[in-house]
């Protein structure tokens, strides 16, 4: 368990192998790139691709840029800019409707949207990927905590991932 703010979330420590193959010319401002599977990609997807194993379906959900529309969702990164990814909706409504109410308690906005989403039946969750000692929650994503909780999420609807390279 993690403290935020003052609400206690789970945890989970991930160890990744850096890229050494070819390096990728786009990286979304200087992001770590992770060898996952022998695909280059950013932690938020490793961290997607692992919940997959686990049977959750995902996306990494991207405000930067978006203002109050609605993330981005990837699935994948091309090696393109930013504004060239290629945007893969989610078209579960009452994922949609959630996010919706969050973004009504947090004025209005998706900004501090955590990473990833991720949903096995009825079960979402919302995933903060942060490298170990080199990242930190910011205020926009304990706003964005403080708004799921007042909808009605619990801790468990939450989850920091903090990870770093072997």
């Amino acid at each position: 368990m993690i403290a935020i703010g003052s609400k206690l979330i789970p945890q989970r420590d991930l160890l990744f192998r850096a890229w050494s193959g070819n390096p990728l010319a786009h990286t979304f401002g200087g992001k770590a790139v992770i060898d996952f599977e022998v695909r280059p990609m950013f932690a938020e997807l490793a961290i997607a691709e692992t919940l997959k194993k686990e049977g959750y379906s995902t996306r990494w959900a991207e405000t930067y840029g978006r203002g109050n529309k609605l993330p981005l969702f990837l699935t994948e990164w091309l090696d393109r800019p930013y504004g060239e990814q290629k945007d893969v909706p989610i078209t579960e409504q009452w994922i949609l409707d959630i996010l919706a109410g969050i973004a009504s308690l947090n004025n209005g906005s998706y900004a501090g949207c955590w990473d990833v989403l991720a949903w096995k039946g009825d079960k979402l969750l919302f995933v903060e990927s942060k490298r170990n000692k080199r990242d930190s929650v910011r205020d926009s994503q304990v706003a964005w905590l403080d708004a799921g909780l007042k909808y009605g999420l619990t801790p468990e609807n939450f989850l920091v991932v903090q990870w770093d390279f072997e």
